[in-house]
Protein backbone atom coordinates (compact mmCIF):
# COMPACT_ATOMS: atom_id res chain seq x y z
CA UNK A 1 0.00 0.00 0.00
CA UNK A 2 0.96 3.20 -0.85
CA UNK A 3 1.99 5.99 2.25
CA UNK A 4 -0.09 8.63 2.59
CA UNK A 5 2.51 11.90 2.94
CA UNK A 6 1.61 15.11 4.53
CA UNK A 7 3.87 17.71 2.00
CA UNK A 8 4.87 21.06 2.71
CA UNK A 9 7.29 24.01 3.34
CA UNK A 10 7.96 24.79 6.70
CA UNK A 11 10.18 27.07 8.46
CA UNK A 12 8.50 27.04 11.97
CA UNK A 13 10.72 24.51 13.39
CA UNK A 14 9.15 25.12 16.57
CA UNK A 15 5.60 23.99 15.73
CA UNK A 16 7.30 21.68 13.21
CA UNK A 17 8.31 20.08 16.54
CA UNK A 18 4.88 19.65 18.23
CA UNK A 19 2.76 18.65 14.96
CA UNK A 20 5.08 16.18 12.98
CA UNK A 21 5.47 13.87 15.80
CA UNK A 22 1.69 13.05 16.02
CA UNK A 23 1.27 13.34 12.22
CA UNK A 24 4.37 9.98 12.10
CA UNK A 25 2.67 8.51 15.25
CA UNK A 26 -0.66 8.29 13.18
CA UNK A 27 1.23 6.03 9.74
CA UNK A 28 1.97 9.01 7.80
CA UNK A 29 4.78 10.23 6.48
CA UNK A 30 6.19 13.90 5.94
CA UNK A 31 7.95 15.57 3.21
CA UNK A 32 8.96 19.26 3.95
CA UNK A 33 11.22 21.92 2.02
CA UNK A 34 12.78 24.03 4.72
CA UNK A 35 15.29 26.70 4.98
CA UNK A 36 18.91 26.13 4.26
CA UNK A 37 20.02 27.10 7.94
CA UNK A 38 17.27 24.96 9.19
CA UNK A 39 17.94 21.54 7.91
CA UNK A 40 19.66 19.81 10.49
CA UNK A 41 16.96 20.84 13.10
CA UNK A 42 14.44 18.96 10.86
CA UNK A 43 16.32 16.37 9.65
CA UNK A 44 14.79 14.22 12.68
CA UNK A 45 11.16 14.97 12.48
CA UNK A 46 10.99 14.21 8.75
CA UNK A 47 11.18 11.63 6.22
CA UNK A 48 12.14 13.23 3.52
CA UNK A 49 14.18 16.67 4.05
CA UNK A 50 14.52 19.12 1.13
CA UNK A 51 16.87 22.45 1.55
CA UNK A 52 15.11 25.80 -0.16
CA UNK A 53 18.78 25.90 -2.01
CA UNK A 54 17.79 22.78 -4.14
CA UNK A 55 14.61 23.95 -5.50
CA UNK A 56 15.97 27.33 -6.37
CA UNK A 57 14.74 29.17 -2.73
CA UNK A 58 10.89 29.43 -1.39
CA UNK A 59 8.58 30.67 -4.06
CA UNK A 60 5.55 30.20 -2.53
CA UNK A 61 3.47 28.09 -0.82
CA UNK A 62 1.72 26.54 -4.08
CA UNK A 63 4.59 26.24 -6.00
CA UNK A 64 6.93 23.91 -3.21
CA UNK A 65 3.62 21.53 -2.94
CA UNK A 66 3.84 21.19 -6.91
CA UNK A 67 7.77 20.33 -6.50
CA UNK A 68 6.96 17.85 -3.75
CA UNK A 69 4.32 16.54 -5.50
CA UNK A 70 6.93 16.25 -8.27
CA UNK A 71 9.43 14.31 -5.99
CA UNK A 72 6.95 11.82 -4.61
CA UNK A 73 5.10 11.40 -7.93
CA UNK A 74 4.38 7.63 -7.55
CA UNK A 75 2.32 8.61 -4.03
CA UNK A 76 -1.45 7.59 -4.15
CA UNK A 77 -1.75 10.60 -1.92
CA UNK A 78 -0.18 13.61 -0.85
CA UNK A 79 -2.31 16.27 2.06
CA UNK A 80 -1.25 19.91 1.33
CA UNK A 81 -1.52 21.55 4.15
CA UNK A 82 0.59 23.55 6.85
CA UNK A 83 3.19 22.94 10.06
CA UNK A 84 0.90 24.02 12.51
CA UNK A 85 -2.11 21.69 11.41
CA UNK A 86 -3.08 18.25 13.08
CA UNK A 87 -3.75 15.06 11.45
CA UNK A 88 -7.77 13.70 12.56
CA UNK A 89 -7.18 11.96 16.13
CA UNK A 90 -9.72 9.17 15.25
CA UNK A 91 -8.07 7.60 12.23
CA UNK A 92 -4.67 6.09 10.91
CA UNK A 93 -3.37 7.15 7.90
CA UNK A 94 -4.14 3.73 6.30
CA UNK A 95 -7.32 4.01 7.37
CA UNK A 96 -8.06 7.26 5.52
CA UNK A 97 -6.09 5.55 2.62
CA UNK A 98 -8.45 3.09 2.23
CA UNK A 99 -11.36 5.36 2.44
CA UNK A 100 -9.98 7.95 0.25
CA UNK A 101 -9.44 5.14 -2.73
CA UNK A 102 -12.91 3.38 -2.03
CA UNK A 103 -14.57 6.41 -2.52
CA UNK A 104 -13.05 7.91 -5.42
CA UNK A 105 -12.46 4.07 -7.03
CA UNK A 106 -9.03 5.26 -7.10
CA UNK A 107 -7.14 8.49 -6.84
CA UNK A 108 -9.29 10.68 -9.15
CA UNK A 109 -10.03 12.94 -5.72
CA UNK A 110 -9.75 15.73 -4.14
CA UNK A 111 -10.88 15.40 -0.02
CA UNK A 112 -10.96 17.87 2.26
CA UNK A 113 -11.22 17.67 5.99
CA UNK A 114 -14.49 20.17 7.21
CA UNK A 115 -14.34 18.82 11.12
CA UNK A 116 -12.33 22.25 12.06
CA UNK A 117 -14.54 25.23 10.84
CA UNK A 118 -11.46 27.54 11.29
CA UNK A 119 -10.36 28.78 7.80
CA UNK A 120 -13.01 26.92 6.03
CA UNK A 121 -13.67 30.41 4.05
CA UNK A 122 -11.77 32.88 2.06
CA UNK A 123 -12.41 35.83 4.17
CA UNK A 124 -12.47 38.23 1.15
CA UNK A 125 -14.82 35.91 -1.24
CA UNK A 126 -16.89 34.10 1.55
CA UNK A 127 -16.21 31.37 -0.32
CA UNK A 128 -14.62 27.94 0.82
CA UNK A 129 -11.64 26.23 0.74
CA UNK A 130 -9.64 23.03 0.47
CA UNK A 131 -7.14 24.40 3.17
CA UNK A 132 -5.39 21.02 4.23
CA UNK A 133 -6.44 18.74 0.89
CA UNK A 134 -6.14 15.29 0.49
CA UNK A 135 -5.07 15.32 -3.14
CA UNK A 136 -5.27 12.06 -5.10
CA UNK A 137 -2.13 11.14 -7.75
CA UNK A 138 -4.65 10.95 -10.53
CA UNK A 139 -5.55 14.40 -9.74
CA UNK A 140 -2.28 15.49 -9.09
CA UNK A 141 -0.85 14.16 -12.37
CA UNK A 142 -4.03 15.25 -14.15
CA UNK A 143 -5.05 18.95 -13.07
CA UNK A 144 -4.04 22.23 -14.56
CA UNK A 145 -2.87 20.60 -17.91
CA UNK A 146 -0.30 18.40 -15.39
CA UNK A 147 1.34 21.42 -14.39
CA UNK A 148 0.74 20.41 -10.76
CA UNK A 149 -2.36 20.33 -8.67
CA UNK A 150 -1.92 23.72 -7.36
CA UNK A 151 -2.07 26.88 -9.61
CA UNK A 152 1.63 28.17 -9.45
CA UNK A 153 0.91 31.69 -10.29
CA UNK A 154 -0.73 32.73 -6.00
CA UNK A 155 1.74 32.99 -3.70
CA UNK A 156 0.25 31.68 -1.16
CA UNK A 157 -3.79 32.85 -0.37
CA UNK A 158 -6.72 32.20 -2.54
CA UNK A 159 -4.70 28.76 -3.91
CA UNK A 160 -6.94 26.86 -1.64
CA UNK A 161 -9.59 28.58 -3.03
CA UNK A 162 -9.15 27.78 -6.49
CA UNK A 163 -8.78 24.09 -5.92
CA UNK A 164 -12.14 23.86 -4.01
CA UNK A 165 -13.20 25.37 -7.47
CA UNK A 166 -11.82 23.41 -9.73
CA UNK A 167 -12.12 20.23 -7.55
CA UNK A 168 -15.56 21.06 -7.49
CA UNK A 169 -15.47 21.70 -11.60
CA UNK A 170 -14.07 18.12 -12.40
CA UNK A 171 -16.83 16.69 -9.66
CA UNK A 172 -13.85 14.94 -7.34
CA UNK A 173 -14.20 16.77 -4.16
CA UNK A 174 -14.94 15.32 -1.12
CA UNK A 175 -15.56 17.53 1.57
CA UNK A 176 -15.76 15.76 5.01
CA UNK A 177 -17.47 17.51 7.88
CA UNK A 178 -16.70 13.88 10.26
CA UNK A 179 -13.18 14.78 9.88
CA UNK A 180 -10.93 17.11 12.13
CA UNK A 181 -7.30 18.20 11.00
CA UNK A 182 -6.91 20.92 13.72
CA UNK A 183 -5.26 23.99 12.29
CA UNK A 184 -3.31 25.76 15.67
CA UNK A 185 -3.04 29.05 13.52
CA UNK A 186 -1.39 31.81 15.93
CA UNK A 187 -4.52 33.73 15.21
CA UNK A 188 -6.37 31.41 17.56
CA UNK A 189 -3.98 30.08 19.46
CA UNK A 190 -2.43 33.25 20.42
CA UNK A 191 0.97 32.05 19.65
CA UNK A 192 4.10 34.31 20.71
CA UNK A 193 5.62 33.94 17.62
CA UNK A 194 5.69 35.81 14.18
CA UNK A 195 4.91 34.12 10.68
CA UNK A 196 7.93 32.34 9.09
CA UNK A 197 6.69 31.76 5.76
CA UNK A 198 5.19 35.05 4.23
CA UNK A 199 1.92 34.88 3.01
CA UNK A 200 1.76 37.47 0.45
CA UNK A 201 -0.34 40.42 -0.85
CA UNK A 202 -3.53 39.44 -0.45
CA UNK A 203 -4.97 41.60 -2.64
CA UNK A 204 -2.97 40.45 -5.53
CA UNK A 205 -4.29 37.42 -4.74
CA UNK A 206 -7.98 37.88 -5.00
CA UNK A 207 -7.46 39.74 -8.12
CA UNK A 208 -5.74 36.94 -9.35
CA UNK A 209 -8.41 34.49 -8.35
CA UNK A 210 -11.64 36.83 -9.15
CA UNK A 211 -10.00 37.19 -12.94
CA UNK A 212 -9.42 33.41 -13.06
CA UNK A 213 -12.96 32.44 -11.69
CA UNK A 214 -14.46 35.04 -14.05
CA UNK A 215 -13.00 33.38 -17.32
CA UNK A 216 -13.36 29.87 -15.53
CA UNK A 217 -9.88 28.98 -14.24
CA UNK A 218 -8.37 29.09 -17.46
CA UNK A 219 -5.52 25.98 -17.81
CA UNK A 220 -7.39 24.51 -15.41
CA UNK A 221 -8.08 21.56 -18.18
CA UNK A 222 -7.28 17.65 -16.75
CA UNK A 223 -5.08 15.96 -19.39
Amino acid sequence: MSDVWLALPSANIEMARKTFPVWRERGYKIAAIVPDKLANEYKNIVDKLIKESEVGGYKGWPKAVNTLCSYLYMEDIIIAAGDDMYPDPNYEAHQLHLQFTRHFGGTMGVMQPYGDKFGSMACDTCEQICGSAWLGREFRMRVNKGKGPLWGEYWHMYADTELYQVASKYDCLWIRGDLTQYHAHRTREKQKFKPTIPSGNTKIAKQIYDKRKAEGFPESDLI
